[in-house]
């Protein structure tokens, strides 16, 4: 065992590779291997001072020079297990150390990139990671000056930096700082919008931010917010000029959609905001789903609450308006498909041949007789976590807990339906959004909080260039381009296939096949 509080690093020696140091709260370890097990001995401080909570450690340019950086903004060096000298380096904690040939880069809490020499006596460089400092071809805003900097690392003669807030910076070494790539930060990612008629999309998380991103090939962020509270969910206008967002404190709020400005909030209820749906047309009203059952209807002009929508079992997953702006569809977490007359709030009861005659303005619902083909065969009621369908009614999307982004004809009728797979995300998928022309699907996933784009191509006119994905259609083409041959699923024995392959090889006989020898009595 290394330590009873938390370890930050473990860092191998580069040229003595049965050696190792683990670092972490008030702890600074040396660990050599010996026989099948390591021997750990602590750092030796001795005068220097006490034993202070380590962030980061990098080996120096022999087998027993260390060094190592603390919450308090100082780099300790080491020789073998003592302690030699400290060094100030930066105005809280040091995150983050890279060893160059000739010297070291450091990041801490403070926003700053330095650049020592090897021996940490000189300071050669600083630089400041700020809005003003970027270069003209940075993609995207930083969120904020001097971000707290949690990872360096050295890539064809520039400093790779990555910040607590999700952005990745290249950093030149005469000075200019170039935005790489950015993206959420802490929690998950729920919240998606596209835009009714613009190539860009709004995205809210649990890390308290409201993000406007270019869908366009620069791939850039337009806009950012910070908010009270986090998110799970956001919704652009019928004109495009207004932007809802649910947040996690009950409350939500709509916000011009160039400035991200407050033009009014609210607050009717205690649990999260799940869904969020303007009505189509003028977009009169806005339905607000919660966590505890109800679905509230606002008035947009009149700013005030007009209808509630009660008699749902649990809570509000998905949420789509009819055309005429008159009726609400609604799913539940327990699997239900619920109507609601607007703007009153009155329950309805529709039969399901009905709905399919309904016109609907959108469609991300996931229950329902033409949504019966996108569960998988075994499952459970939160599996497939999200759903959209294009603008012509042919093409359905969903995302799943399991990670994929599928495609569906619509109606996905009778089930387990066809499908082709696609895989990107590393969790599961929150939200998926075609865009106003559907030329481009939307995908946002949880834990791994990205945002991925993919490009929709008609049958017959796909490129033949690489993907990146795993399309499904790569391996099964003569069985009609689809991998979800039920048949075919059903009849793979998985107990047999999982034991066919010996655990160790086997050589020799098996012991009830060999030719046993004649014994005294037989011979």
């Amino acid at each position: 065992r290394g330590s009873k509080d938390k370890i930050f690093v473990v860092k191998m020696n580069p040229y003595m590779p049965d050696k190792l140091i683990t670092v972490g709260i008030k702890h600074m370890k040396f660990w050599r291997r010996a026989g099948g097990g390591l021997i750990g001995r602590k750092g030796c401080i001795g005068a220097l001072g006490r034993t202070d909570t380590m962030m980061c450690a990098v080996y120096g340019w022999t087998e027993e020079m260390a060094f190592s950086g603390t919450s308090t903004g100082d780099v300790c060096i080491w020789r073998d297990v003592f302690l030699i000298k400290t060094v100030k380096a930066h105005d809280g904690p040091v995150f983050s150390m890279h060893a160059l040939e000739k010297g070291f880069v450091t990041g801490g809490k403070d926003g700053v990139v330095a650049l020592w020499d090897d021996t940490f006596e000189r300071c050669l460089k600083t630089y400041a990671i700020k809005r003003a400092a970027l270069a003209p071809g940075s993609k995207g805003l930083l969120l904020e000056d001097n971000p707290s900097i949690r990872a360096i690392s050295l890539g064809h003669g520039h400093i790779l930096v990555g910040t607590k807030n999700g952005e990745i910076l290249e950093v030149d070494k005469s000075g200019p700082i170039t935005l790489l790539v950015q993206g959420h930060m802490e929690g998950e990612v729920w919240g998606l919008a596209t835009h009714p008629h613009l190539p860009i999309c709004a995205t809210v998380s649990d890390d308290k931010t409201l993000r406007i991103w270019d869908l366009s090939p620069s791939h850039c962020m337009l806009a950012v917010r910070k908010l009270k509270k986090g998110g799970r969910c956001c919704c652009f206008s019928p004109d495009g000029k207004a932007l809802a967002v649910g947040l996690n404190d009950g409350s939500f709020l709509i916000v011009n959609a160039d400035t991200l400005e407050d033009l009014v909030s609210f607050q009717h209820r205690k649990d999260v905001i799940s869904e969020i749906r303007f009505s189509p047309g003028a977009g009169k009203y806005l339905a607000v789903a919660s966590c505890d059952n109800f679905v509230d209807i606002y008035n947009v002009m009149s700013s005030k609450r007009v209808g509630i929508c009660k008699g749902a079992s649990s809570y509000i997953t998905h949420m789509d308006w009819d055309i005429r702006g008159k009726l609400l569809q609604v799913n539940t977490g327990a699997k239900e498909q619920l109507f609601f007359e607007a703007p009153r709030g009155k329950k309805q009861t529709i039969p399901s041949l009905e709905v399919e005659k309904i016109g609907w303005a959108s469609w991300t619902s996931v229950l329902g007789s033409c949504c019966e083909g996108i569960w998988p065969i075994i499952g459970e009621v939160t599996d497939v976590t999200a759903s959209c369908l294009t603008s012509d009614s042919k093409v359905l999307a969903t995302g799943d807990d399991f990670g994929f982004v599928k495609l569906f004809r619509y109606p996905a009728k009778g089930k387990f339906g066809k499908f082709k797979r696609y895989v990107a995300h590393s969790t599961h998928v929150t939200n998926v959004r075609w865009t106003y022309d559907d030329s481009l699907l939307v995908t946002v996933g949880g834990a791994d909080t990205s945002l991925m784009l993919w490009t929709y191509e008609l049958e017959g006119h796909r490129d033949s260039r690489q993907c990146d994905s795993e399309e499904s259609d790569l391996d099964s083409e003569e069985d009609g381009g689809y991998d979800s041959d039920v048949t075919r699923e059903n009849e793979i024995n998985y107990t047999i296939k999982a034991l066919s392959t010996n655990i160790r090889p086997m050589f020799g006989i098996k012991p009830h096949l060999q030719q046993k020898e004649p014994t005294l009595d037989e011979r």
